[in-house]
């Protein structure tokens, strides 16, 4: 806490960030961010048991958490080589149902490697399309582009079709849907952007750190994001509408 000798008032560095308010110690803060960085993330009731908390409180670090990572990747456009596809997310491409009654319109944008292989990735709720086959259509595919694309610096390719899209992409939809799936199982609509950017952001984390002392560097650049976004007010948190317009849904 610090105190300003003129004029007494009071502040604290944890102002502004996600950490504000917390009567938490930041050990147990640094535990869950560490935590979130496996592989398949981490769910609020293991969390709880782990760092011994309350669930409640598990799941509203976690959010947090999810909400620092997701507002700090929507201030980054997608540039350079763009693929940008029509995707469904839940639905299991293994299986020959018709309907696919729970899977969700997504739009799916990359930039790519010389590889051909996605690099960063965004995974965006398409609002009101879930289940059957709607798709996003030409139009919430621009949305999307004018949104999360520097259209200045970019060259994109639009795959709208289901029967023809950019492969390496609609494989990190499935695997984002297939980690989702194991570590929370069904997730509902109302916070299911939230996970889609958890994914999406933690896949950038671990892939930057492919270098050596890359596992610090990912720990750190979390932090950053941690303290650059302020939390989310817990009333805001759970009054979230599932279905945001698709270029606020970050």
């Amino acid at each position: 806490m610090f105190e300003c000798g003129k004029c007494k008032h009071q502040t604290s560095p944890l102002v502004g960030t996600i950490f504000e308010g917390t009567h938490l110690p930041l050990v147990k803060w640094f535990q869950a961010l560490d935590l979130f960085l496996l592989e398949g993330g981490i769910s609020a009731l293991r969390l709880s048991k782990v760092i011994r908390v309350a669930y409640k409180t598990a799941w509203s670090m976690l959010h947090k958490i999810r909400h620092a990572v997701g507002e700090f990747d929507a201030r980054e456009l997608l540039s350079g080589d763009v693929k940008v596809n029509s995707d469904q997310y839940g639905r299991n491409p293994s299986r020959c149902q018709v309907s696919h009654p729970y899977a969700s319109a997504v739009v799916a944008g990359c930039t790519v490697k010389d590889s051909g292989e996605p690099e960063r990735v965004k995974i965006r709720l398409v609002p009101h399309k879930r289940g059957g086959e709607k798709r996003a259509n030409r139009h919430d595919l621009n949305t999307f582009i004018n949104g999360h694309v520097d259209v200045c610096t970019s060259e994109v390719q639009l795959f709208p079709q289901a029967f023809r899209l950019y492969a390496p992409l609609r494989r990190v939809v499935r695997e984002a849907w297939e980690s989702l799936k194991s570590t929370y199982g069904a997730l509902g609509l109302k916070h299911l952007q939230a996970y889609l950017n958890e994914y999406t952001g933690r896949r950038r984390l671990r892939l930057q750190g492919g270098r050596p002392g890359a596992a610090e560097t990912m720990r750190q650049k979390l932090l950053r994001m941690c303290v650059a976004i302020p939390a989310i007010p817990y009333r805001r948190l759970i009054a979230r509408q599932p279905n945001q317009p698709l270029a606020a849904a970050a």
